[in-house]
């Protein structure tokens, strides 16, 4: 009989970053840059999800129909910062870890980041075992 667990995805995929125009983003010694995040199989996600979805949540409690365009760019920025387990290759000014993150994804002047990573979070392809995409 087959173990349906032999098709158990990585708790983490790695995403290599491309520019608005998208040519691969690359750091000052030329290599690639790219964030390493959780997916949707890994508690870090689904914590991150519970948050997101615990907010929505209030905000129709509170009789709002939809969040206002700051309120879902916040509440975006650290869902992906809650699923970010480290960016490779760059900084973001100076500072560091989450508070980098969620800096990095409110940032609209770099919007094409928060892009790809909710994009390639989102798809479970992307976790299978020895997974780097782009």
């Amino acid at each position: 009989m087959l173990d349906i667990s032999k098709f158990a995805v990585s708790p983490t995929s790695t995403i290599i970053l491309e520019d608005a125009e998208g040519d691969q983003l690359v750091n000052e010694k030329g290599e690639p840059i790219s964030i390493t995040v959780y997916g949707p199989g890994s508690k870090q996600y689904q914590k991150a999800q519970a948050v997101r979805n615990g907010a929505i949540l209030e905000c129709v409690r509170k009789g709002g129909k939809k969040l206002r365009v700051q309120e879902q760019l916040i509440l975006d920025a650290e869902f992906l910062s809650g699923c970010t387990a480290s960016f490779n290759g760059f900084s973001y000014k100076d500072l560091t870890a989450a508070e980098m993150f969620k800096a990095v994804y409110l940032d609209t002047s770099i919007g094409f980041i928060a892009e790809q990573v909710n994009k390639a979070i989102g798809d479970w392809a992307n976790f299978t075992r020895g997974s780097v995409k782009n």
